[in-house]
């Protein structure tokens, strides 16, 4: 995923509702032929409430590596598996330039 450590990270919002729920979200996502609801657990939510286009995947972990307190290895591996799962969603889009 090194090629996108600078690249910033954007939740897609068409045709998805997220409520925040204490330090978990859930999202509910409605396609023309698909619905889901993904619960998001207390990392993930943090994740996500921050992937407003305006962060880097290595600001991402940066900030997870603080508010949570762990070294910068679990930060990554967490960080990447989430926008690994969340783009194979269409949930997340990456750029090379802030949104």
């Amino acid at each position: 995923m090194d090629n996108i450590k600078d690249c910033y990270i954007k939740r897609i919002e068409d045709n998805v509702v997220w409520t925040k729920l204490d330090q978990t979200a859930m999202i509910i996502l409605t396609r023309e032929h698909e619905e889901k609801v993904l619960n998001l657990n207390k990392t993930a939510a943090y994740l996500w409430e921050r992937c407003d286009g305006s962060k880097t995947l290595e600001e991402l972990i940066q900030l997870l590596c603080e508010h949570y307190n762990v070294d910068e290895a679990t930060a990554r591996k967490d960080a990447e598996a989430f926008i690994v799962n969340m783009k194979d969603k269409q949930l997340l889009s990456i750029s090379q330039t802030a949104v």
